[in-house]
C-alpha cells in the first residue's frame, strides 16, 4: 500500500493556492482508491470526461455546477454524489471551489 500523506495524518484540505487553473492534487493513493482534493477557481470548467471506475465527488467549499446524466445540479460544501464507472460528466465553478474527489482503483 502506498500512501502519499502518512497514515493517521490530519489533511488541510483548505490548504491551497492557485493560480487560477485547475489544480488536482493526490492525496491518498491506495491498491483499492485514489482520493484527490480538486482546487476550482470561479469560471473554470471541467469538459466531459469520464472514469472507468466508481467515483464520488463531494463540495468541500464553493459552489459547483456538475452535469451528468442528463441533468445539472448545483454542489454545494456537504454534499456529495456517486457516479457509475464510464459515467460522462462535466462540471463548471461558480464560485471558487474545494471538490474531493474518490475514485476505486
Amino acid at each position: 500500500m502506498t500512501n502519499t500523506t502518512p497514515a493517521g495524518q490530519l489533511i488541510d484540505l483548505h490548504d491551497v493556492t492557485t493560480d487560477g487553473q485547475p489544480k488536482p492534487k493526490l492525496l491518498v493513493q491506495t491498491g483499492p482508491m485514489n482520493v484527490m482534493r480538486l482546487v476550482l477557481p470561479a469560471g473554470k470548467a471541467i469538459p466531459e470526461h469520464k472514469a472507468a471506475k466508481d467515483i464520488t465527488v463531494q463540495c468541500v467549499a464553493g459552489k459547483v455546477e456538475f452535469t451528468t446524466m442528463g441533468e445539472t445540479q448545483t454542489m454545494t460544501p456537504g454534499t456529495m454524489l456517486f457516479l457509475p464507472p464510464e459515467e460522462l460528466h462535466s462540471l463548471t465553478a461558480i464560485e471558487d471551489s474545494i471538490m474531493l474527489v474518490t475514485k476505486a482503483n
